[in-house]
């Protein structure tokens, strides 16, 4: 582990209420630390400096919820400027241009996110899919007993009975 992962775990703790899942440098030079975090339901891409005393300072950070994200809606530019900006909807972060390419940390990203909405897609053990399989049969149950036959020939016989009854009353 590198030596700034654990101050960023600790940063993330306080700030987000949890430790990353997976810390992926994107730039670590002189006084800059740059990373792509993965949390529990989102990514976050984090640009910190490194202060006189050695401690880490955050300067900017993006981040990209599970339920706003859509596959492709993350996109790594490299500007004119030589840096790499990092997109996602109308929010973005200015990152150091490294030895990657910008398409290498938005495949990443997007690559965490997909795994976390098939994982929350996914049941986990034996019981959750048995209870989903009851969940569906009753579903189909009750779309089968409202679509049967037997209540609609119940009401055509109701309204056959009506029609005689009006009959008879006209006839008299």
């Amino acid at each position: 582990m590198h030596t700034h992962h654990a101050a960023i775990e600790a940063w993330c703790d306080d700030t987000w209420g949890e430790r990353p899942g997976r810390i992926s440098d994107w730039a670590v030079h002189d006084n800059v630390v740059q990373v792509f975090l993965r949390l529990s339901s989102s990514v976050l891409i984090a640009d910190f400096t490194v202060t006189q005393s050695g401690k880490l300072a955050i300067q900017q950070h993006l981040h990209i919820p599970l339920e706003t994200w859509n596959p492709g809606s993350i996109q790594g530019i490299r500007t004119m400027e030589g840096k790499t900006r990092f997109q996602h909807r109308r929010h973005s972060i200015l990152l150091s241009s490294e030895l990657r390419v910008p398409e290498w940390g938005a495949a990443l990203l997007e690559e965490w996110l997909m795994s976390m909405r098939s994982a929350a897609n996914r049941p986990k053990d034996r019981v959750q899919r048995l209870n989903e399989i009851k969940r569906m049969k009753l579903s189909v149950e009750r779309n089968l007993e409202s679509a049967g036959l037997g209540k609609a020939r119940e009401e055509i016989d109701f309204l056959n009975l009506r029609l005689d009854r009006i009959d008879e009353g006209l006839a008299n």
